[in-house]
């Protein structure tokens, strides 16, 4: 097996952004993962358990899994939608170890805001937040 290379310390971004679900014919929030480290050999998918409660958010990443049997080259990614958010939310997100970055957003007919840093011990991820229009009237 070979040693893990360092990258520093963000391992994880996250992008949140307004979207237009096509299988649901929905609006959505649509929340990125996605990796820092790019894989050579296989194309992943980040597992992720998503729960919601009235104002919180959480994600806890459970760690990776390939794509397909077929080779492939990039960073591991997985988006997650979300329906009829509005308000303020306090979002939590696991890694493996039980480590834990937290943020607060707010999401108003402009769209998703970011009102407060990311918070915890150990910082392993970077928030994007993007107000484009779905595209979808």
């Amino acid at each position: 097996m070979f040693p893990r290379i360092d990258k520093g310390p963000i391992e994880y971004t996250l992008e949140v952004y307004p979207a237009y679900n096509t299988e649901k014919q929905k609006d959505c929030l649509r929340f990125h993962f996605r990796t820092t480290e790019e894989f050579n050999h296989f194309k992943y998918r980040i597992a992720i358990d998503q729960e919601n409660e009235t104002g919180k958010l959480r994600f806890k990443l459970k760690g990776l899994q390939a794509k397909g049997l077929l080779p492939g080259v990039g960073n591991a990614e997985t988006a997650i939608d979300l329906f009829d958010l509005a308000g303020d939310y306090d979002v939590t997100i696991i890694k493996p170890g039980e480590i834990v970055n937290d943020f607060h957003f707010s999401v108003s007919e402009q769209g998703p805001v970011l009102t407060s840093d990311i918070g915890g011990a150990e910082h392993f991820l970077e928030v994007y937040i993007r107000n484009e229009s779905t595209g979808k009237k």
